[in-house]
């Protein structure tokens, strides 16, 4: 997956998830990488990608952010 430079990824996240849930938490490592893949997505897939994304960073906040 190619990284973009525009931010098509971020803007679909918006419109499908509340804008606090797609803020990675600071302190989480894994959860910022998820971001930062979910921010990136192009291609056909790119939706996927993005909820994708958003479910493993919501189970690492269930899992406490391990």
């Amino acid at each position: 997956m190619a990284p973009s430079t525009d931010d098509s990824a971020r803007r679909e996240a918006l419109s499908l998830f509340y804008p606090h849930l797609i803020t990675p938490a600071p302190h989480c490592e894994r959860c910022q990488g998820y971001a930062r893949s979910r921010d990136t997505a192009t291609g056909p897939l790119r939706g996927t990608v993005v909820t994708d994304m958003q479910v493993l960073m919501k189970r690492c906040a269930r899992a406490g952010h391990r």
